[in-house]
């Protein structure tokens, strides 16, 4: 027998901002693809059918800053385990890798996990090495930083690489290499018509220079770190070149493991009326007394911090699906990539903290219920 859908999630609330859509409807599944939005589907005409009545159904989830080169470098994420079983269907590893290590990067893990992968390429040769955990940068001898070869990377993989990262902290560059760094950052991602994504915390160039190197559509990471050259004055206001940056379009993303996302700058933020873009998670793989939450954990923390719902969806679909260029990703419009988040949202006594000393007590978190990808119901390839 032939079924109208292959899949369909019934009676869930559908919270999907780039519709402007927040009510509770049916999604129906086909060929992969978000086949429909509707008041009532038929189950007859299904071939699945998933009750989520009381769940929220979100677009596909996107994590816009993990380190997910797993095996090939220590410390680095499995996608499928830290990314798909929370809802996040697509992810971008923010540099994890460098031009000599790409194609080992894409063929070993790009091209074999479940997970939607794209990635910036590291401005230094072979990326993220552990040797930052030795206290030596990535960039410490300036001649890791070869443009060409980082521009023929983006050229070559275009499907895949967004664009080039440059971390402007003690373990990226030195201070005397970071002008020389984002300047070959820039040159590259305008030699390719491509992104720059930019660790700022820790930088020894005030932010009001860094945005100065920054065009629309570039990606400000780390936005809401604690550490000096923050967003905040000393009076604890946003910063006027702040606000202005983000008007003219530089992407605020919060990538928030470790110590990189300080509670009390996201609270002043926030409540200044300067909202991060995208929410992120910085994913590495857990190492004993580092803050490493998933992408839902990050979600709960801005929810509390008063980001409203919707917004807080937003931030993490068609925010991030902007910020990476890939409309069809991060909404559930009938005929785009049909992924979906089923998530609840849990009322209770909740902690979380940032690394630095800061804690938040909230009384709602996310929490994953199912995954769709690709128009399927994901199924961990362990269970």
């Amino acid at each position: 027998m032939a079924f109208d859908y292959d899949l369909v999630l019934k009676g869930g609330e559908v919270v999907d901002p780039a519709q402007g859509l927040r009510a509770v409807r049916d999604v129906g599944f086909k060929d992969g693809l978000v086949a429909a939005v509707e008041a009532d589907i038929p189950p007859a005409v299904a071939a699945e059918v998933v009750d989520v009545a009381g769940k929220l159904v979100a677009p596909g989830l996107i994590d816009l800053h993990g380190h997910f080169a797993h095996r090939i470098y220590p410390y680095r994420a499995d996608p499928d385990s830290y990314c798909l079983a929370v809802g996040v269907t697509t992810a971008v590893d923010a540099g994890s890798v460098g031009w000599a290590n790409f194609q080992a990067f894409r063929d070993y893990v790009i091209g074999r996990v479940d997970t939607r992968m794209y990635a910036f390429v590291h401005l230094s040769t072979l990326g993220l090495t552990t040797l930052t955990t030795m206290g030596i940068p990535d960039l410490e001898d300036f001649r890791w930083a070869r443009a060409e070869e980082a521009i023929r990377c983006i050229q070559e993989n275009r499907d895949v690489v967004l664009g080039v990262k440059v971390r402007l902290s003690p373990t990226g560059t030195t201070a005397a290499n970071a002008v020389p760094a984002i300047e070959m950052a820039r040159r590259v991602a305008d030699e390719t018509d491509s992104k720059m994504m930019v660790h700022v915390m820790e930088s020894p160039l005030p932010l009001d220079q860094v945005f100065g190197y920054l065009k629309a559509g570039d990606i400000a990471t780390h936005i809401f770190h604690g550490d000096v050259h923050n967003v905040l004055d000393e009076a604890g206001q946003v910063r006027q070149h702040v606000r202005e940056a983000q008007q003219r379009g530089v992407v605020f993303d919060t990538a928030g493991a470790m110590r990189h996302c300080s509670i009390p700058v996201s609270r002043a933020a926030v409540e200044q009326g300067v909202p991060p873009d995208t929410i992120s998670t910085d994913r590495n793989q857990p190492r004993s007394g580092m803050v490493n939450y998933d992408l839902l954990e990050h979600m709960s923390i801005f929810l509390e911090l008063g980001v409203p719902l919707d917004d807080v969806i937003r931030m993490v679909t068609v925010n991030a699906s902007d910020a990476i260029g890939r409309e069809e990703l991060g909404t559930l419009r009938p005929g785009s990539i049909g992924d979906a988040a089923v998530l609840e949202l849990e009322e209770g006594e909740f902690g979380f903290e940032d690394g630095l000393g800061n804690s938040l007590r909230a009384s709602r978190r996310f929490a994953p219920v199912l995954t769709v990808k690709d128009g399927a119901r994901w199924r961990p390839r362990w269970s």
